[in-house]
């Protein structure tokens, strides 16, 4: 199936996509995996550090490093599922993000309501030097509070510095229709 054929039941009929992003594999995989380690390392230290105190029995070390072992499982699956359905579409009138879990959500931001377009590339991305990062859209109804959880986000995409090029682009392009009318 096409990629654009994804964000057919909500295109609007006059509706064109420009341009599809989808977040880059190795870098959403990376950090998952690093996440799930470093939470895996420290219930270990703090589990084998308990069973050589003899504070807590074997039975009890071994299930606890069994539930880290079937929660990074279940952390890198949840992971794939994400990355399996999401992606970033530009449109001539609208962004649009399309993700989710076990089924499919949409959302959709028009360009009139962005008021806020910024680049966040963080130390992981400069440290796998994949050129990835992350492209965020604030508006009055998702205003950009924090950098860690924005609603509306290009998550780990290629080149996310043209990515905001091309993007204001055509936000500009769309402003200067709407200011002509």
């Amino acid at each position: 199936m096409n990629e654009s054929e994804l964000f057919k039941p909500i295109l609007d009929t006059d509706e064109q996509i420009l341009k599809l992003y989808k977040p880059n594999k190795f870098r959403t995989y990376f950090s998952t995996i690093l996440i799930c380690l470093f939470i895996s390392i420290l219930f270990s230290v703090l589990i084998i550090g308990s069973f050589l105190d003899n504070e807590t029995p074997l039975a009890t070390s071994i299930g606890f490093i069994v539930f880290v072992v079937v929660f990074d499982i279940l952390a890198i699956l949840m992971i794939a599922l994400w990355y399996n359905k999401t992606i970033y579409a530009v449109t001539n009138k609208r962004i649009l993000i399309r993700t989710g879990y076990i089924g499919v959500d949409y959302k959709a931001l028009d360009y009139d309501t962005i008021g806020a377009l910024t680049v966040n590339v963080n130390w992981l991305d400069k440290l796998l030097r994949k050129n990835t990062g992350t492209l965020s859209f604030g508006s009055m109804s998702s205003p950009m509070i924090n950098t860690a959880n924005y609603k509306f986000s290009f998550l780990y995409i290629n080149n996310p510095y043209d990515a905001y090029r091309e993007v204001k682009a055509v936000m500009d392009e769309n402003k200067a229709k709407k200011d002509k009318k």
